[in-house]
């Protein structure tokens, strides 16, 4: 039997793909591609297409962007009963997901339903709150701090209790949040001390110290906030 890769292309330079995806995607016969937005380029496919062989057969499937986790659970079936149907037959298929297949990926809710017979094969990829570090050339976590990752979706409470715990904070899935974003860096007095990376390893990558101006503008989904508490 075939196998089922994830692969993480990393945050959106070419250049940060690593050695073992680049030749995983030059012999696998089916590529899977997360579908979000109907009539989107995928961006993640865009990172990778001159690695992936030229004869593999492209499907996309649909992830809708929404916070219902029947959906996405059923989104996620949808999507193994497609890899299954092509392992079974002897092709091996890979899914390629932003950043790490591990952190936030729409990958993990294909694995959760695939059958236990089906061999897979996770690559990891830079995530982005790393690449955004590096593109400030700033420090995540230094000896015995405690790093958090905090989705900007969740409760203010939760995002309370995880400051309250953490010395440095990465917050993702910043759209459409600003103001449960900037009520809690206010309260917690982090405003200074925070950046915003937009579309982190892409030509247009911006940075923006100012947060309340950062967000104040154009809604940019690929956003993240790097925060930490100085001492």
């Amino acid at each position: 039997m075939a196998k089922f890769y994830g692969i993480g292309v990393g945050p959106g330079d070419p250049e940060l793909i690593t050695l073992k995806a680049a030749k995983i995607l030059k012999t696998i016969d089916v590529l899977i591609l997360p579908d979000s937005q109907k009539g989107k380029n995928n961006i993640a496919y865009e990172i990778v297409a001159e690695h992936v062989n030229q004869e593999a057969k492209l499907i996309s499937v649909e992830f809708p962007m929404v916070h219902d986790k029947n959906i996405i659970n059923q989104a996620g079936k949808t999507a193994a009963e497609v890899v299954e149907r092509h392992v079974r037959v002897g092709k091996n298929t890979a899914f390629v997901t932003l950043g790490d297949p591990s952190v936030y990926s729409t990958y993990n809710y294909i694995v959760k339903h695939l059958a236990p017979e089906i061999e897979i094969e996770t690559i990891p990829g830079i995530t982005s709150f790393c690449a955004a570090a590096a593109e400030i050339n700033r420090s995540l976590v230094e000896g015995d701090e405690i790093l958090s990752i905090i989705p900007a979706t969740t409760s203010q409470r939760i995002m309370e209790m995880a400051l309250d715990a953490t010395s440095s904070v990465v917050f993702m899935k910043v759209y459409n949040q600003k103001e449960r974003v900037l009520n809690v860096l206010g309260k917690y007095q982090l405003l200074d001390d925070s950046v915003l990376v937009q579309r982190c390893g892409f030509p247009d990558c911006t940075v923006e110290k100012d947060i309340k101006k950062g967000l104040a503008g154009d809604k940019q989904y690929l956003s993240i906030i790097l925060s930490r508490k100085e001492s």
